[in-house]
């Protein structure tokens, strides 16, 4: 019943069209190509001593600087942001669970949001392991 009802709502959202879904995926295309453009500028193939082509990183003086700025750089973009993002969306999750009432008060919906609240606290535990 939960699912039905909030299929219904959601569907009465009116920026969920497929218009809004294009939009949507071209903003993050374009924001990761934005955000990768920094290690694009910097890569370039080079042959090791068995003359097999490889790509890499080529940073201009220091090397030291760059290499550390690049670890930062990925480190905020390929963990923080994601796990700030995955805690912000979830706990928004869980407010609209708890905010969720039926008419006849039935103890079968506390015990399905205790369920829920468990699933998605593991789901993030295991996220940030």
């Amino acid at each position: 019943y939960l699912v039905v009802l909030a299929t219904v709502r959601s569907c009465r959202v009116l920026r969920r069209t497929h218009r809004g879904a294009k939009v949507a995926c071209l903003c993050v295309w374009l924001g990761v190509t934005v955000l990768v453009l920094p290690f694009f500028s910097f890569a370039t193939v080079y042959r090791n001593e068995l003359q097999v082509p490889s790509c890499g990183l080529s940073f201009p003086r220091p090397e030291t600087a760059w290499f550390k700025a690049s670890r930062i750089y990925t480190s905020i973009l390929g963990f923080a942001l994601p796990v700030c993002a995955i805690c912000a969306l979830y706990a928004d999750l869980l407010r609209r669970l708890r905010a969720v009432r039926l008419h006849s008060g039935a103890k079968a919906l506390g015990k399905a949001k205790r369920k829920v609240t468990i699933l998605v606290l593991t789901v993030l535990a295991v996220c940030l392991l």
